[in-house]
């Protein structure tokens, strides 16, 4: 199950990324039933509107903006103890955004790390919950080569706990600077029967490069940039150095 979600999730963003340079996506889609049975809902939006929907069975949330996604889902179950349910709910919720970018201000290749954070909470308060998941990708593509980066939460486990400052996913580049990059990046979740998903504290994206890069977005966007300083050559050279006189020290000891 997990294998054949990823590959979708992976396939969704590739056909996605080669139809629109810069985009946004949102989706709900929810089912209750109880005293009034059933209520579906199924809403999408293109643009950075929230989509929000709740009834006293559960709720559910998704946005979406370049670099930051947000989406959230409540379910609940009430059974009785012959097996019959006497209300339920179950939704799904997706934001995505595709752009192209380009990173500029220096010459020739530079060294690039892109960083996914995500925060939020995973769990369950009902019966089964083998269909509650959070599903986070972001997906780059460089000179034709593709590299995603993918986490994955599914069903029945502990309650989750991805702080702020917590987990997060990072993959480093050596790119040539003024190559247009293909960017797409996917946040949905799911609950069922009492599973709740809470990512509305968002996934972000972060580039960590070195000082004077500037980043182009296609969709006229700023993402969360960090200068991350690089040792001058001479700075370098004296590192070296005194690592090596260290060394030669520790040696002399250890001979005495």
């Amino acid at each position: 199950m997990k294998s054949l979600l990823r590959l979708f999730l992976l396939t969704s963003l590739l056909l996605s990324g080669s139809l629109a340079k810069a985009s946004l996506l949102s989706s709900i889609s929810y089912f209750s039933c109880g005293a009034a049975c059933p209520t579906v809902v199924n809403a999408t939006g293109q643009d950075t509107t929230p989509l929000t929907f709740s009834d006293q069975y559960g709720a559910i949330f998704a946005q979406a903006g370049y670099g930051v996604l947000k989406a959230s889902v409540d379910s609940s179950y009430s059974g009785t103890p012959g097996g019959g349910f006497i209300s339920m709910s179950t939704g799904s919720s997706l934001a995505q955004f595709s752009d192209t970018v380009t990173l500029g201000g220096l010459s020739g290749p530079q060294e690039v790390t892109v960083v996914l954070h995500f925060e939020g909470t995973l769990g369950a308060r009902g019966e089964e919950t083998q269909g509650t998941s959070a599903s986070m990708t972001v997906s780059l593509t460089v000179n034709g080569q593709n590299t995603a980066l993918v986490a994955d939460f599914f069903g029945n486990l502990p309650e989750l706990q991805a702080s702020a400052g917590g987990p997060a996913l990072t993959a480093t580049f050596t790119l040539d600077y003024g190559v247009p990059i293909s960017l797409e990046a996917l946040l949905q979740v799911s609950g069922t029967f009492g599973g709740f998903a809470h990512f509305g504290n968002t996934a972000t994206l972060e580039f960590l490069v070195p000082a004077g890069t500037t980043i182009l977005s296609g969709a006229g966007a700023e993402y969360q940039a960090t200068t991350v300083a690089i040792p001058e050559p001479a700075t370098f050279a004296l590192l070296v150095l005194g690592l090596a006189a260290l060394s030669a020290t520790r040696s002399r000891y250890r001979h005495a």
